[in-house]
């Protein structure tokens, strides 16, 4: 029987599920797992294109009665499809704000009441480049995707709510990756104007670890034997051993 160590749960859309990999580069998911390594297994539970109304149907098989309650902290990372918009008939993946903001609700309630007192992280999010989004998807598709990057920050800022008013802790990539600014601001953090380049996913995977060393630091990788708190690695070092 393999040791069980403790988890960390990513529940997200093709943001996380691509967590892994960027082009030519490592995903955020990538990173973080390296930074738990010997300390917590990653499970990346990305669906890509899924919006919320999937993300509370998938609850019962994500979260379900035999989760390991040894859980540091769970991720949870929808927006980019709920916040498509509306007039696209052909892939439907637009959900309207105030259902998102409660579907919203929905997850982060029933995590709450599977895993107890496990920290949850809300992201919000990130900006969009519509013109770059368009081209990717007539070059790749022959098609359209609409959206916008004010729809993205308008469903952003529901996350913002939502996280306040549960008690989560939250990361604001929209405003990470400088989406208030101009498209020149945030262009690059972007691979095809909506997924994350190897610059985007550095700078998630930063501003995720700097909400968990701030607000959990007993949680945190402990890379220093001077330090006090964060988890340390599983088992004794070599030199201890030979």
């Amino acid at each position: 029987m393999i040791m069980s160590r403790p988890a960390i749960i990513l529940f997200g859309d093709s943001i996380t599920q691509q967590g892994f990999s960027s082009v030519g580069s490592l995903g955020w998911v990538s990173l973080l797992s390296n930074a738990y390594t010997r300390r917590a297994d990653v499970l990346n539970r990305g669906f890509s294109g899924y919006n919320t109304r999937h993300a509370v149907d998938l609850l019962p098989t994500i979260f379900g009665k035999d989760i390991d309650l040894n859980t540091l902290f769970v991720t949870v990372f929808f927006g980019a499809n709920d916040a498509s918009l509306p007039g696209d008939r052909e892939h439907n993946q637009h959900v309207p704000i105030h259902e998102y903001e409660q579907n919203l609700r929905t997850i982060t309630a029933d995590i709450r009441n599977k895993l107890k007192q496990t920290p949850i992280i809300l992201i919000t999010p990130p900006p969009l480049n519509e013109q770059a989004w368009d081209k990717y998807c007539r070059d790749e598709f022959d098609d359209l995707s609409p959206r916008s990057n004010e729809q993205s920050k308008l469903y952003g800022e529901r996350v913002k709510l939502v996280a306040k008013e549960m008690g989560c802790l939250l990361v604001d990539l929209f405003s990470l990756l400088g989406g208030d600014g101009d498209v020149s601001a945030y262009e690059k953090s972007l691979e095809d104007g909506l997924h994350l380049s190897a610059k985007g996913n550095q700078l998630l995977f930063d501003g995720l670890m700097d909400v968990i060393k701030r607000d959990l630091p007993n949680l945190a990788p402990k890379v220093d034997e001077d330090e006090l708190t964060g988890i340390p690695l599983e088992g004794a070092g070599w030199k201890e051993l030979c």
